[in-house]
């Protein structure tokens, strides 16, 4: 049985495999900023060279199998 994820509010999104919609790059949620007062969740990714990436939820989606399998591999 998998963690459920919130969108709504961003919780259980902390450790999950992520990728920025527009750059493409991979890496793992480390940090969840909840939703509050109308605010979306925020999220800090840490791609797989070291650097941060930050933004809305609705700036990331989920990886396909073979963007999954590149994170796997390095």
């Amino acid at each position: 049985m998998g963690k459920s994820k919130i969108p709504a509010t961003g919780e259980g999104y902390l450790g999950e495999i992520m990728v920025h919609k527009l750059s493409r790059a991979i890496g793992v949620v480390e940090t969840v900023t909840e939703a509050k007062a109308g605010w979306p969740p925020q999220i800090v990714l840490k791609l797989t060279d070291g650097a941060l990436k930050k933004g809305r939820l609705s700036d990331f989606r989920d990886p396909s199998g073979n963007e999954r399998a590149k994170l796997s591999a390095k």
